[in-house]
């Protein structure tokens, strides 16, 4: 009963934001923290500009927003989403960028910012009246796990440099996860897009990657919270012959898988993705009742599948 519960879920999830009207905004805040030193602050600077150069490709140049440097200031902040709040509808997409150094004391996070820092309660209150359902929050710096915890909600997908609060070193993630967005080899089910899920996938790789190649110990175990984060897209494909991946902004698109899968269950999977967008094509010609309950049929069909996907690369990675 409990298993059947959670892919109804999860499938309900996934309708949720299938059904998004395509007219939907996408807003875009980038906020570049403290770096502390020039090094750091070169760094989140140029990470800002990366993520913000990407979104171009998914939002309009309005619907970006980028504080950094001397202007990042906590009430800056606070204006910013206070303005996000009068503005999107429960309809709009949400995604928020913290470039920087984070703290954790126990109790409480905060986002190192010019002047006072941001407290990970007040952030969560403040994302919480924003209207957007659908949002993506990334958190690219030290102890972010702490805020992930904070920040957990449905509809809400979040991703953290570190597992926990304890994680303090300065991270590598960000640079990371800016790469994978940029490198097709990200895009593992092949369908055009990065998404959440896979940009996630690509960059905790790197991360271990790097820290191998440099034999050293890794202080940072990136984690993602939120089961509908293989249905936000991060990046779109360029065509052959045109250069790295466009977009790092979110967007809704057909469900995308979380895990690589070939073979019989990947075709299958394909097949699914292919009848749920011919489905959405037909939205305006049915009842909407109607057009729900052959979507959430569909969806539920694509969780099940999905799950023995991931028991089968479990079994294949099993020692």
């Amino acid at each position: 009963m409990r298993r059947a519960w959670a892919l109804r879920f999860g499938a309900l999830a996934l309708l949720g934001l299938a059904s998004a009207e395509c007219g939907a905004a996408t807003q875009v805040l980038i906020v570049s923290g403290l770096g502390g030193d020039s090094t750091y602050a070169q760094e989140f600077a140029s990470e800002a500009e990366g993520f913000a150069r990407l979104a171009r490709g998914l939002a309009p140049d309005g619907d970006i927003d980028v504080i950094k440097g001397a202007a990042a200031s906590r009430d800056a902040v606070r204006v910013a989403l206070k303005s996000l709040a009068g503005s999107l509808k429960a309809d709009d997409q949400l995604v928020l960028y913290l470039i920087g150094h984070g703290s954790y004391d126990g109790q409480e996070y905060r986002f190192n910012l010019p002047g006072p820092d941001l407290t990970g309660t007040e952030l969560a209150q403040r994302l919480n009246a924003v209207h957007a359902t659908h949002q993506l929050v990334v958190i690219t710096g030290s102890a972010s796990g702490a805020l992930a915890d904070l920040l957990q909600k449905p509809g809400r997908v979040v991703v953290a440099a570190t597992r926990n609060g304890n994680e303090k070193n300065a991270t590598r993630f960000g640079a990371e996860l800016l790469a994978a967005l940029a490198d097709s080899a990200a895009d593992t089910d092949k369908n055009g897009v990065i998404s959440a899920q896979e940009a996630f996938d690509a960059a905790s790789r790197r991360v271990k990657e790097s820290y191998e190649r440099d034999r050293k110990l890794a202080t940072e175990h990136p984690r993602l919270l939120g089961p509908t984060a293989g249905v936000f897209t991060m990046a779109r494909l360029a065509p052959a012959g045109e250069g790295a991946a466009q977009g790092a902004a979110a967007s809704i698109a057909t469900p995308a898988a979380p895990a690589p899968a070939t073979g019989p269950l990947a075709e299958e999977r394909q097949r699914l993705n292919e009848r749920i967008e011919a489905l959405r094509l037909t939205k305006s010609t049915l009842p909407g009742a109607e057009y729900d309950r052959q979507l959430e049929a569909l969806l539920l069909e694509l969780a099940r599948l999905q799950e023995r996907i991931d028991a089968s690369a479990g079994a294949d990675h099993a020692p």
